[in-house]
């Protein structure tokens, strides 16, 4: 098995993160930006225009009237979940390439990053955390990437990894570790440092299995995507391997000091938002 810088040093089959959605986000991120602007740089990615109208109509976004351009798009959805929209588009060719050791999960990453990301959004919003709202979906929809790269490293080894999983009901993290020597959340934080993005989102995908030791700047965003991981697969979101051995994660439950009564309320809530999402799940054929 290659170290994992190895692996790094020899990523070429992984694309870099799409430009036209960086540079959208660059743009979006000006409070005064210009549409013209946005427009020009999003319509040099037809799949990506294609996506944002598609996702524009559908029930997750709930718009009030049907869109047909481009332009109206942009106007109606606001600034948060036209981040979402384009980080979806950008992020789900990416989930598609897993082709060798862990294509036995066929589609059910993306499914699950939608899943955790939705999950955390709403954890967010019902526990008023002090965090930035796109930074914990971009952690959430990334947070399993590290996956994609060791795909293409793993046929072998995966095998022994899905055996400790089901004979011994270790973690799938914790089987990758001991087979490996590391886990595809260290990998996912280091391809998302070499994709330059921030290192509060950096630092979540590193620590989404082991929270307690990320920095404590970034801590309680790794704890949420923790928790949101936990909860969705639990619920059956996740990969037929890696949900095996999830059960509830009481320390993070009671750090956040959610009540039974609260667990709930918040899976009923994902429930609902995972059927209104359908066409942003099935972005990935589009």
């Amino acid at each position: 098995m290659k170290h994992m810088d190895d692996i790094l040093a020899s990523i070429h089959d992984i694309p870099p993160f799409p430009q036209v959605v960086v540079k959208a986000m660059e743009i979006i991120s000006n409070p005064n930006y210009l549409v013209n602007d946005l427009l020009g740089v999003i319509r040099l990615d037809q799949s990506i225009t294609a996506n944002i109208l598609k996702l524009c109509n559908s029930a997750y976004f709930g718009l009030p009237r049907k869109v047909s351009s481009l332009k109206e798009a942009v106007v109606y959805l606001g600034t948060v979940q036209l981040r979402q929209v384009l980080l979806a588009s950008g992020v789900k060719d990416i989930y598609d390439r897993p082709d060798k050791g862990y294509s036995y999960f066929d589609g059910e990453l993306w499914q699950h990053a939608i899943a955790c990301a939705l999950m955390a959004q709403i954890l967010f919003r019902h526990l008023r955390l002090p965090l930035e709202e796109n930074s914990i979906f971009t952690a959430a929809l990334l947070h399993d990437v590290g996956k994609v790269v060791l795909s293409t490293y793993v046929s072998r080894e995966f095998a022994d990894i899905e055996r400790l999983v089901k004979e011994e009901n270790l973690p799938f993290h914790d089987a990758e570790r001991q087979v490996l020597g590391f886990d595809h959340a260290e990998m996912g934080g280091r391809l998302a440092e070499l994709w330059e993005f921030p290192e509060i989102i950096s630092v979540a995908i590193r620590f989404h299995h082991q929270p307690e030791k990320a920095p404590k700047p970034h801590r309680l965003l790794s704890e949420l995507i923790a928790l949101s991981d936990s909860l969705v697969l639990m619920l059956g979101c996740g990969t037929s391997v890696d949900g095996l051995s999830y059960t509830m994660p009481h320390s993070l439950v009671d750090k956040l000091k959610l009540k039974k009564n609260d667990i709930e309320i918040l899976m009923l809530k994902f429930q609902e938002e995972m059927s209104n999402a359908r066409e942003m799940i099935e972005i990935r054929d589009v």
